[in-house]
């Protein structure tokens, strides 16, 4: 039986670890050619033991409001038992906000086999459950918004009048899927019986319904009725976006950064150079490069016989097709087609192909991301066994080369990084207001996240601040 996973660590091996599944457990199926054949059941029909997570809900609260996804219109917008995915939005307050907008992804662990997967729905091993998993548990009406979403102005947001635009989590895949349904052999996680049933991965495919309707493509506006009501603007008007992201989340901006700055420009009715001010927001996924560590003496390699960086990979994309950053695999197809499969490696993408302007937030000493690294067993070759002060070296020395950009493949294509290292365990920042408005990093001058994008966006220094060795730990 897996330990009770607190919450999500992104990095591939850790998804199979804390899931106690390997490939054998639950192989990818063919759907039925018989036509007559007995429907297939979703995973909700298939398993009885469905059971709302204890962690990563949200609030019911008449802020931002809630909207299902119409799967008429668009048919893979879907979560993974097949309901419609749901966002949630509020328009800008000010003139100058409602030209302005923060799309944020929503974090929350995910599954990468079969049995994971049916282990996710029952929340079993772990404190997620059927809530990231379906829309029938999302806020009935809206949800709060805090931390990079928060109005008040006492928290001195820069980002407070804009429009907001929250994407809940439902898809299990980073937001890289535009699967559909795929038939799987599974397990009940509580009875062990052998199970089948389907399940939807259309993280991607959510992420482009949601821009299509912010966009006002094929649709009306959509209507505020909270407060004093409003419609909210015309995406494809924009002259600032920033697209934001936690652990899961911070993946899925990964994944999608690239891929939606395409978007936005072609579609912005300004169509000119400097008209759109595009940029992403990375929090919780910035652990240390797997491609630098000795996965021999981990756990997956004892127990599921992986024990290569390329080997975990492998197995963490085999059951549905994944759409992350496009320039990798064309990179890689013309530079080094023999490691093609680094491009289903977000950490990889972050480091050496995303090109959109990134702000990097991370914890050095991140409680989920480090408790899973150390826990796993795997080595740092030379220093032995992970340990809390190896995980936050290697955190901190690979944010300062990512800043560098001193080893990135696609580094003539990249605008250097800016950098936000805190010394401290908090994980998914960006959704809390403590983590992002008190936490302070630097001696003489400490510096909030926003001090640093606020520079960062203006082009003043600094516009990292990582923190170093004797200096202030500022948590709160």
């Amino acid at each position: 039986m897996c330990p009770l996973m607190r919450s999500f660590y992104l990095s591939l091996v850790l998804l199979s670890l804390v899931a106690c599944a390997t490939p054998a457990e639950g192989e990818l199926l063919v759907a039925d050619p018989n036509p007559l054949a007995a429907p297939i059941p979703t995973i909700a029909d298939a398993l009885d033991c469905g059971t709302p997570a204890s962690a990563g809900g949200l609030a019911n609260a008449l802020e931002l409001q809630r909207v299902d996804v119409d799967t008429t219109a668009f048919p893979l917008a879907k979560c993974n038992d097949g309901t419609p995915a749901t966002f949630f939005f509020r328009p800008g307050s000010t003139v100058d906000g409602r030209k302005r907008w923060v799309i944020q992804l929503q974090g929350g662990g995910g599954c990468r086999h079969p049995d994971a997967c049916a282990q996710r729905w029952c929340s079993v091993g772990t404190n997620f459950g059927m809530t990231q998993m379906t829309s029938t548990l999302a806020p009935p009406d809206g949800t709060r918004g805090d931390g990079i979403l928060e109005r008040a102005a006492a928290f001195g947001s820069p980002m407070r009048t804009w429009n907001h635009v929250f994407l809940r989590y439902c898809s299990s895949d980073n937001w890289s899927g535009m699967s559909g349904p795929v038939v799987v052999d599974s397990h009940h996680p509580i009875t062990g019986a052998a199970v089948q049933f389907q399940i939807e991965f259309n993280g991607r495919a959510i992420l482009d319904a949601v821009v299509q309707l912010l966009r006002r493509d094929g649709s009306g506006p959509l209507t505020y009725v909270f407060g004093q009501g409003g419609d909210l603007p015309d995406l494809d008007t924009a002259e600032t976006v920033v697209f934001a992201g936690a652990s899961a989340g911070g993946g899925g901006v990964i994944n999608n950064a690239d891929y939606l700055g395409d978007v936005l420009r072609t579609h912005n009715l300004c169509q000119g150079q400097g008209c759109l001010e595009y940029r992403a927001i990375v929090d919780s996924t910035f652990g240390p490069s797997g491609e630098t560590l000795d996965w021999t003496t981990s756990s997956v390699c004892a127990q599921q016989g992986l024990c290569t960086w390329e080997q975990i990979v492998a197995s963490g994309n085999s059951m549905f097709t994944r759409h992350g950053d496009q320039s990798c695999a064309t990179w890689h197809a013309a530079n080094d087609p023999a490691t093609a499969w680094q491009c289903g490696d977000a950490d990889h993408a972050v480091r050496n192909h995303v090109t959109t302007p990134m702000l990097v937030r991370q914890g050095l000493v991140d409680q989920l991301l480090s408790g899973n690294s150390i826990d796993s067993g795997v080595s740092v070759p030379g220093q032995g066994a992970m340990t809390l002060a190896l995980f936050a070296e290697r955190v901190r020395d690979e944010l300062l080369e990512l800043g560098q950009l001193t080893s990135a493949e696609e580094a003539a294509a990249m605008s250097p990084p800016a950098l936000y290292g805190p010394r401290c365990p908090k994980h998914e920042t960006i959704s809390n207001n403590v983590a992002t408005y008190n936490v302070t990093v630097g001696n003489a001058v400490p510096r909030t996240m926003f001090d640093i994008f606020n520079n960062w966006r203006s082009g003043a220094a600094p516009n990292h601040a990582v923190h170093s060795a004797g200096g202030v730990i500022d948590c709160n």
